[in-house]
C-alpha cells in the first residue's frame, strides 16, 4: 500500500510556492529498482547547505500515492533547510493507506536533482520510514518517498520490464485523461456495474482494484490483508468482476479488493499500473495503457508476499511470521504470527532474506518452514500453490 496520504491541502499548495524546477532534459532515461515488494525505488541526489560539501545519493520510492515527498530520519540534517521563515519545523498529520493517522513534522530539502531536474526548497515529511512496517518489509529500507510535489509537471513512462523510467515520453496505447485530486494525486475515473468510480493512481500500492463496499452480495468471497505504515493490519473481501471499464475499454474478470468504509479509499494499484509499460502524463493529464493481445486493458495478478517482516533491535535482526491471511497456503501450514523464520525450503542463514524467500516461494511448490514458536523449533510444511 503507498505508505502515506496527505490530509492538508494547504501544505500542498504551500508546497508549490517553495518548488523551483530547471528548464526539462529532453529523452532521460533512468534505471529503475523492482524491490521485494514490486515497489519502484529510484536514486535520487541531495545537496548539503555545508560549504563545499558533496552531494550524496539516496534510495526513493517513486509514489503517486504520496502528495507530498518523505524524508527518514536517517537522512543527516545537513540536507534540510531550517530557517525560521522557511516551513521547516511545522508540525502535521497523515494518514496511511488504512486511514490511520501519523504525527510528522514538515522540514524543507535543500536541493534534490533527479534525472536532470531539480527542486530547490522542496517540502517534506520528516517521518520514520526504517521502522515503520514500510522498512521492515524491506531488506534495505529506503531513505524516503518521491511523491507528486516532485513528480507534478512532468511526464514519463513506467517499464519494469526494461528497468527504467522514460523521462519526457509517452508510448502508443490506449490514453485515459486524469484529474488531479484535492490532495494533490492522480485520478483516474472507472465505470463498475454503472457507477463511475475516481480512484487514485497509487505506484505505492501493491494491489490491484481496491474500493470501499460490501461483498455480501458476491460469490464466494476471499479474505484479503492489507495494512498501511502505522502498522495496523485490517482484512477485506475479494471479489472477482467481470468487467471495469476505462475510457471505453475494459479490464476482463480481475479481482476486486472490498474494504469498509472509512479504512481506505479507492485505488488502482501496481497490479494494474506495472502490467505493462505506462505512460503517466502529469502536464496534459493523460494514463497511457499497453493493451494486451485481446485489445484489453492489462491486469497482472501478483503472487501472495509470504507473510514475513524483519524485526530489527540493537541485538540484531530475525524474520518474523506477521498477520497470516487465513486462506492462504500458510494459514494451512500452521505459521502464527510472531513465529521466527529459521529456515524456507533450501533457504537460511545469510540467505534467508525478504527476496529471496518471496522468488523461491513464487515458484509454488510445496516446501517446509522451521520456525521457532515459545522457544519450541517446528518443522511446517507448506503445500504447493493452487
Amino acid at each position: 500500500m503507498s505508505p502515506f496520504r496527505n490530509v492538508m491541502l494547504a501544505l500542498v499548495l504551500l508546497a508549490g510556492v517553495h518548488t523551483r524546477a530547471e528548464v526539462r532534459p529532453k529523452g532521460a532515461t533512468m534505471p529503475l529498482e523492482v524491490d521485494e515488494n514490486g515497489m519502484l525505488i529510484v536514486k535520487v541526489r541531495l545537496s548539503s547547505k555545508k560549504p563545499k560539501a558533496q552531494d550524496r545519493e539516496f534510495r526513493f520510492i517513486l509514489d503517486t500515492g504520496a502528495s507530498l515527498c518523505v524524508i527518514d530520519p536517517s537522512v543527516p540534517q545537513e540536507f534540510l533547510w531550517d530557517e525560521p521563515e522557511k516551513p521547516s519545523g511545522g508540525t502535521s498529520s497523515v494518514g496511511d493507506s488504512t486511514g490511520k493517522a501519523i504525527a510528522t513534522r514538515i522540514v524543507c530539502l535543500k536541493r534534490l536533482a533527479y534525472a536532470g531536474m531539480v527542486r530547490e526548497d522542496l517540502m517534506a515529511y520528516r517521518m520514520d520510514l526504517k521502522g515503520t512496517m514500510l522498512g521492515r518489509l524491506q531488506d534495505e529500507p529506503v531513505d524516503g518517498i518521491l511523491g507528486m510535489n516532485f513528480l507534478r509537471g512532468t511526464r514519463f513512462v513506467l517499464d519494469p520490464t526494461a528497468a527504467q523510467i522514460r523521462w519526457w515520453q509517452d508510448i502508443p496505447g490506449h490514453r485515459v485523461p486524469l484529474s488531479i485530486s484535492q490532495e494533490a494525486n492522480p485520478t483516474l475515473t472507472v465505470r463498475l456495474s454503472g457507477t463511475d468510480v475516481p480512484c487514485m493512481l497509487d505506484t505505492g500500492d501493491n494491489g490491484g482494484f481496491r474500493m470501499p463496499g460490501d461483498a455480501q452480495a458476491s460469490d464466494h468471497p476471499e479474505p484479503f490483508l492489507y495494512s498501511g505504515a502505522a502498522g495496523e493490519v485490517r482484512q477485506g473481501k475479494r471479489v472477482q468482476v467481470g468487467r471495469i471499464e476505462a475510457g471505453g475499454r475494459p479490464w476482463v474478470k480481475v479481482p476486486l479488493d472490498l474494504v469498509k468504509f472509512g479504512e481506505g479509499g479507492a485505488l488502482i494499484g501496481r497490479e494494474v499500473l506495472l502490467a505493462a509499460p505506462l505512460g503517466l502524463d502529469f502536464i496534459d493529464q493523460w494514463v497511457t495503457f499497453t493493451l494486451d493481445a485481446q485489445g484489453h486493458l492489462p491486469y497482472r495478478v501478483m503472487a501472495p508476499r509470504p507473510p514475513l517482516a524483519w524485526e530489527r533491535k540493537a541485538g540484531g535482526k530475525r524474520l518474523r511470521v506477521v498477520p497470516v491471511n487465513p486462506s492462504s497456503r500458510w494459514a494451512k501450514a500452521g505459521l502464527m504470527e510472531g513465529d521466527e523464520a529459521l529456515e524456507v525450503g533450501p533457504l537460511k542463514g545469510g540467505a534467508l532474506t525478504l527476496r529471496a524467500v518471496r522468488a523461491f516461494s513464487d515458484q509454488g511448490d510445496a516446501h517446509t518452514w522451521l520456525i521457532r514458536r515459545e522457544g519450541k523449533t517446528l518443522l511446517l510444511k507448506v503445500p504447493g500453490a493452487e
